[in-house]
């Protein structure tokens, strides 16, 4: 491959905290708010004008993994600390509604503006906390094992951070591959999607008539070319208006890879594409959408999965169909295994109700590395542990225990791999997270 050399570049530092972190999704904002709240002077970049990751760009729409669904049908939450205090905050606003039950587990429906305007009053009012948007991470300073600053590029042009602990939220591990260390890249990822909304719905007929989504989907899948063999309308709690998720985007007949520059491009536009086909095929076979109309798609494809870090731990199938408790766990998930699968199909392999795994905490640690972990999309698991761990309850378990985790190693001067997770975990226990 031919090479363009740039000449060297002198960049201005314009903060020097104790906690960087990097993306300003679900877990990014819970690592920064929360570190920031026991004290931590933190820096959070993302590169969206916007916080929330797949929560608001994405316009995913549930909040799922939330929830433990009892034997006795009722529900109780699987996380506590700040991601309750976001639920609860979306509830009593009439910004969510539920928990609705879902495969033996339950998901939180949420109005996406509501949470792009509550994560941006939350991180406004940490004084610890200092955010920029519009900025993308593009360089590393990591030597003998320790990152001690990054490099974002802004519209003013390129800016240094230096710091003593870091924390990849980015979702496509971009702060760990910055440092030039192992990432693992599934054989089978999941196919991403394009959420959508639409207006003017009779939201009463069309949900008395649900039942006939499925059956119109399976009548009508190979001759309208549907991307999906399943899948959700959503009603947001706002008259006439129901996001929609329908949407499968591959890239050559295969799950495209979204930390790919050609792919990505592409499936932002046949998203968009799929989503004009599939609110046409919904007016045409759904009641209650007859005088429906397409009103916007999400800001940006909703990515499923792309790399990961090669952990100290990857959390397996195994682990969450077995309920495994570590020693080292920081955070409880029911939710499935959700895995979207080729032929439009999705699997799903359930827990029993009542029961739960917890994420390992050596699943946030990279190899290679004393001062950085990674949260969200980018933990280290398997294909199959990853399909229930992926989901918004559980990353954002894993920002909160990052945030707590980075407040200890700044502290003692304790490298990640060695800290003491008992301490974190008394902490979070302390915060009302269950364990």
């Amino acid at each position: 491959m031919r090479t363009f050399q740039l000449p060297g570049d002198q960049v201005p530092v314009v903060a020097e905290a104790e906690l960087v972190v990097a993306g300003g999704g679900s877990a990014g904002c819970s690592a920064a708010v929360t570190a920031a709240r026991e004290g931590l002077r933190t820096f959070l970049i993302e590169d969206m004008p916007f916080f929330g990751g797949m929560s608001t760009g994405g316009a995913v729409g549930t909040y799922c993994g939330f929830y433990v669904r009892e034997r006795d049908d009722s529900m109780t939450p699987s996380v506590g600390g700040l991601p309750l205090e976001i639920a609860q905050t979306l509830l009593e606003r009439r910004q969510a509604y539920g928990p609705v039950p879902v495969q033996e587990s339950a998901a939180l429906p949420y109005v996406p503006w509501g949470v792009k305007r509550l994560l941006d009053e939350l991180v406004a009012s940490e004084p610890n906390l200092t955010t920029l948007l519009h900025a993308r991470l593009t360089h590393t300073r990591f030597r003998d094992g320790r990152l001690d600053g990054v490099v974002v590029e802004t519209r003013q042009g390129r800016l240094a951070i230096m710091a003593g602990a870091f924390i990849d939220a980015t979702g496509d591990a971009a702060l760990t591959r910055a440092c030039g260390l192992s990432v693992v890249r599934h054989a089978d990822l999941q196919f991403p999607s394009m959420m959508f909304t639409m207006q003017n719905v009779d939201t009463q007929r069309a949900l008395q008539n649900f039942g006939q989504l499925q059956t119109a989907i399976e009548e009508s899948f190979e001759e309208e070319k549907l991307p999906r063999r399943g899948g959700h309308i959503i009603p947001t709690g706002r008259p006439g208006e129901i996001q929609v998720a329908l949407s499968r985007v591959s890239f050559e007949g295969r799950p495209l890879d979204a930390s790919k520059a050609e792919e990505l491009t592409a499936g932002e536009i046949e998203g968009r594409a799929q989503a004009e086909r599939l609110a046409d095929f919904l007016r045409r076979k759904m009641p209650g959408f007859e005088e429906a109309f397409l009103a916007d798609t999400a800001t940006r494809l909703g990515i499923r999965e792309t790399v990961h870090i090669e952990g100290l731990y990857s959390l397996t199938g195994e682990d969450v169909l077995g309920l495994e408790k570590p020693v080292d766990g920081i955070g409880r998930c029911a939710w499935p295994m959700e895995l979207h699968v080729p032929g439009g199909e999705t699997v799903w392999k359930v827990l029993p109700r009542g029961e739960y795994y917890t994420v390992p905490f050596r699943c946030l640690v990279p190899r290679g590395a004393e001062n950085l972990l990674a949260v969200g999309r980018c933990i280290s698991a398997t294909r199959e542990g990853f399909a229930s761990a992926r989901v918004i309850g559980p990353c954002m378990l894993e920002g909160q225990a990052a945030g707590i985790a980075a407040v200890h190693a700044v502290r003692k001067g304790t490298a990640f791999p060695e800290l003491d997770v008992g301490a974190v975990r008394s902490r979070l226990s302390k915060l009302a997270v269950p364990l």
